[in-house]
């Protein structure tokens, strides 16, 4: 007994004949391969989405790691801002302050130019009241200085026969031959002239009435 195989894939037995069942093979090999075909795609799209998700994770990883930088950073322009603002706020009160201090200055300048400008006022004045006063004791030296040379031959006389000095605003009157036992003993008075009433100064001896006589001389 032997076997032969035709191109009807009919196995022929000699001596027996069997019909061959027809499997599809090709068609079930062409499936295996498209499910191969199919698993290769997704073994590659796997693969694809393993790597795109470690990029992605990575990419999280990074966005994170920057998004932290990027908060310290904003944390520390914050605390910056806050710095500058609150410097911004002393240097504003400062500036306030000085030009209050600056306007309190102006002040006192046009207040000491006022006082200076009254005070420049009154110098002249009382520049032109000494010079008044100057001309007027000039004027009253030079009367003086006049009559005293008129006077001076008649207090000459007054001093060589009534024995009294005058010095400056003031008139001393010396007397001797008034004691009968001591006619050189001098008795003096003092008298003040300068001024439109007249004062004793000074009496030697004392007089009791002296007061009331210096009230006639200036009466009569």
């Amino acid at each position: 007994m032997s076997a032969t195989t035709n191109s009807n894939n009919n196995v022929k037995i000699t001596g027996i004949k069997f019909t061959e069942i027809n499997f599809n093979y090709e068609e079930l090999q062409q499936k295996l391969k498209s499910f191969e075909d199919i698993k290769i795609y997704a073994d590659n799209v796997k693969k694809n989405l393993t790597i795109k998700k470690q990029q992605w994770q990575n990419n999280i990883a990074s966005e994170k790691s920057s998004i932290t930088r990027h908060n310290e950073e904003i944390k520390s322009f914050e605390k910056k801002q806050k710095s500058l603002i609150a410097t911004l706020d002393r240097e504003k009160k400062e500036i306030q302050k000085l030009q209050s201090e600056v306007s309190n200055l102006k002040n006192d300048e046009n207040v000491m130019n006022e006082r200076k400008n009254f005070l420049v006022m009154q110098i002249d004045t009382m520049k032109k009241e000494i010079q008044k006063q100057r001309d007027s004791m000039v004027a009253k030296q030079m009367s003086l200085e006049t009559q005293l040379s008129k006077n001076e031959p008649e207090l000459k006389q007054f001093t060589d026969k009534l024995a009294f000095t005058m010095e400056g605003d003031v008139i001393i009157f010396t007397f001797t031959c008034i004691y009968e036992n001591d006619s050189s003993q001098p008795c003096s008075f003092t008298l003040e002239v300068g001024n439109p009433i007249y004062k004793v100064l000074e009496c030697n001896p004392a007089i009791d009435q002296v007061e009331e006589l210096v009230s006639e001389l200036n009466n009569s």
